[in-house]
């Protein structure tokens, strides 16, 4: 390495966990994160116990082969060349005026009804028939959180539709969204919706634009301003006839002919399919076998998948896909190209961390507040996880601007996928707790925060989540209800059907299961549908509860169909108190 390091690039050369790193320097009273960087005596030292020798590289180095492997970045500013391609429409405005609910009537779709607290978490991606063209849509959070995410989506964009609420008016993120399409110099259409409302007043929309130097066509502008009312279908077919209209106006055209070349809009970690990219392709064709780079990360389409979860062989200019096999997780924004053959890349090591794992008391995030009441805390160390790369930068970058010169949170550690063993390790290291944000708990994690008393709280809204830190930094968390697994038991059996209530059978894996537990059903480790259990039977007599190890019969109430192998979590909630 040189005379100093980032954390993250020493552990890709030396093929171990970023994690194991931080907790070394943790144990010699050093408190890091991920992308903080060392220098190379200290690195020697905490790498010695970790079996890896560093040894000085030469302060000159042959720069050429480095940038022989910077993939092409697609050229924006090129002259239109090739065949026509469907336009890229990005859809962007303030959180709650509508945006999903408008692709929602364009797809035909019940998208928005999915988004927990009906607010879009990631970027989506479809590409729909629109008038007997394709057209290709990109939805943008709406979350102040998620303004990272929102200049993404401008920068691989053709035309920029903003939402506009005509009962709220311009607000904060509609001002955003006008500088990001500004930004990336392209066309821009109003939407102004929800005129179905008693208090819409469009007119005051229209004025309000022209103080963002926004001046629509009624006014005697340029821009076009669309009144409709997603929820109700009226106007859409106007706003697609308008996004027809500027498609053809600006002649978009890419080859389809050579290798690819795109940018990531999205990335996930699939529990069964390893690392999930959602790629743009914005020249040539994408095929399944071409090898492919983006970054230092390169890898083997061994499959490509639409909107839909259908299976494609080939992805051509504009279209939106989803690709597996690289490597290892991208970058977001990053571009990404076909290469003629796969350079050998070093598989990293999954050795999980071990952490002391010998305090005395849980370490929650009310306890913590507690603390910072009592004058004895000034931060709070936490261990950041969700399920897209787009979701850990917003949560990161949210959690930031937290605090004070009194109290502050720091991220000691962020990273794509499951809270695994490895995580609850370095929180307990760390003396801090584990946030995630989508992001499932695996059983052995789940076991050795138990074990070591370690917090591990998971959201489905960011909001919850920055409230939750911003009250512990303020000491001021009130108790909350916390859902507490009592056991699992697996499907071996299914007996009978009917309208909301199946009658099964299984064994009880672990704890036990009762009745009026609530519980939620899981087939692959995810989640289906919720319940809660009518009665409990153990042979021909009703019991209040069975213990691990012995089979019994349930009748639960649910909509969820339930199968063999699935498995059923019973669950309580209770309040935690400081």
């Amino acid at each position: 390495m040189p005379a100093s390091a980032g954390i993250a690039e020493i552990a890709e050369r030396a093929e171990v966990p970023p994690t194991d790193i931080i907790m070394e320097l943790l144990n010699r009273g050093v408190l890091t994160t991920i992308n903080a960087a060392i220098d190379r005596d200290t690195a020697r030292a905490v790498m010695r116990n970790l079996g890896v020798a560093i040894v000085d590289e030469p302060d000159v180095v042959d720069a050429a082969p480095v940038a022989a492997r910077e993939p092409k970045k697609p050229d924006s500013a090129a002259p239109a060349e090739g065949d026509p391609r469907p336009p890229v429409v990005t859809v962007m405005g303030h959180v709650d005026h509508g945006k999903t609910t408008l692709l929602d009537a364009i797809r035909n779709t019940n998208v928005v009804d999915s988004e927990f607290g009906g607010i879009t978490q990631h970027i989506g991606a479809y590409q729909v028939p629109v008038n007997g063209s394709a057209v290709t849509f990109i939805d943008t959070p709406g979350h102040e959180a998620f303004t990272a995410m929102r200049a993404r989506g401008a920068g691989v964009t053709d035309i920029v539709v903003i939402v506009v609420a005509a009962d709220d008016g311009i607000m904060p993120q509609t001002v955003e969204a006008i500088g990001h399409a500004k930004a990336a110099s392209v066309p821009i259409i109003i939407a102004v919706n929800k005129i179905d409302l008693e208090a819409a007043n469009p007119s005051r929309v229209l004025q309000q634009l022209t103080e963002h130097e926004i001046v629509v066509e009624d006014f005697g502008g340029d821009v076009v301003a669309v009144p409709l009312s997603a929820l109700e279908g009226r106007g859409v077919d106007d706003l697609l006839e308008y996004i027809n209209l500027t498609a053809e106006l600006e002649e978009l055209r890419a080859p389809v002919a050579g290798p690819a070349e795109g940018t990531i809009i999205e990335t996930r970690l699939d529990h069964s399919q390893g690392p999930v990219a959602t790629v743009l392709v914005q020249r040539g064709t994408l095929n399944v076998g071409d090898t492919v780079t983006t970054g230092e990360i390169n890898g083997r389409v061994r499959a490509l998948f639409d909107e839909s979860g259908e299976r494609l062989r080939t992805a051509r200019p504009s279209t939106p896909v989803q690709v597996m096999g690289l490597d290892s997780m991208p970058e977001v924004g990053d571009p990404i190209s076909v290469i003629p053959r796969q350079r050998k890349r070093r598989r990293q090591s999954r050795t999980p961390a071990r952490g002391s794992g010998d305090q005395a008391m849980r370490l929650s995030l009310e306890s913590l507040a507690a603390q910072m009441t009592a004058g004895r805390l000034q931060q709070i160390n936490l261990v950041v996880k969700a399920d897209t790369a787009g979701s850990v930068d917003a949560v990161v970058k949210s959690i930031d601007q937290l605090g004070d010169d009194r109290a502050r949170a720091m991220v000691v550690y962020e990273g794509v996928g499951s809270v695994t063993e490895s995580d609850v390790n370095l929180a307990s290291a760390a003396k801090g707790l584990v946030l995630a944000f989508n992001a499932r708990v695996d059983a052995t994690a789940a076991a050795e925060a138990e074990r070591q008393s370690v917090d591990v709280r998971t959201y489905r809204t960011i909001y919850e989540l920055i409230d939750d830190v911003d009250a512990a930094l303020k000491g001021s968390i009130k108790p909350e209800q916390v859902e507490v697994v009592d056991g699992r038991l697996e499907i071996r059996g299914e007996f009978r059907t009917e309208r909301a209530r199946q009658i099964v059978g299984g064994m009880v894996l672990s704890g036990r299961v009762y009745t009026g537990a609530r519980v939620r059903i899981l087939r692959d480790n995810e989640e289906i549908g919720t319940g809660h259990i009518l009665t409990v039977r153990r042979f021909s007599d009703v019991v209040d509860e069975v213990r691990q190890g012995f089979d019994c019969g349930l009748a639960i109430e649910t909509t969820t169909k339930i199968q063999l192998a699935d498995i059923i979590e019973a669950s309580h909630t209770e309040e935690r108190l400081p």
